[in-house]
């Protein structure tokens, strides 16, 4: 068996290892070593600082793969919001309140009963009356359909905010014996 020689990568003690050995104890400091060669040499580094720097290695990685966990679930809480966000006259997006659509759901009553009532006394064709009823009609909808569309969102938005809390650095960390954390 070929022997080849090595020194303590902690104390500089000689050591004696065979070829194909990848790992060895120090015998006069007890440092834990990794024998590592390249075509022209062989040589030894502390498993600790291996250890150290690999433990470093899986915290970052872990660090990145949360970043782009909680980016994934922010792109998706944007698209579902846009979906849930409701459209004023000129075209803004709002988030739907419940006050909005009960303040909304009653000026359009309160302007369609006008409407109606004037365009009938003052002997307007009858099709006014019935657009300003129709207005009315309207407003009665936002009072219905309104709150329940600031619910849903209310709902949508602290669903978000559950499942971006939910999400930590630690669970992307290996566990032993375990293989690395997906990111799908």
């Amino acid at each position: 068996m070929r022997v080849e020689s090595v020194s303590c990568n902690n104390c500089g003690a000689p050591l004696e290892v065979a070829a194909g050995t990848n790992y060895v104890t120090c015998g006069h400091c007890g440092s834990r070593l990794a024998v590592k060669r390249t075509a022209s040499s062989a040589y030894t580094e502390l498993l600790e600082e291996i250890d150290q720097k690999t433990d470093a290695m899986a915290r970052q990685l872990a660090e990145l793969r949360h970043h782009a966990e909680l980016e994934r679930i922010d792109r998706e809480w944007e698209q579902e919001r846009q979906g849930l966000l409701t459209t004023d006259k000129q075209g803004n997006k709002h988030e739907p309140t419940t006050a909005g659509a009960i303040f909304g759901g009653v000026v359009l009553i309160g302007f369609g009963l006008f409407f109606a009532v004037t365009a009938g006394n003052i002997g307007a064709p009858s099709i006014f009356p019935l657009v300003g009823l129709g207005f009315a009609g309207f407003g009665v909808f936002l009072l219905i359909a309104g709150p329940a569309k600031a619910q849903e969102f209310q709902r949508a938005q602290e669903s978000y905010r559950r499942r971006r809390a939910a999400v930590t650095p630690d669970q992307f960390l290996p566990r032993d014996g375990e293989p690395p954390a997906s990111n799908t």
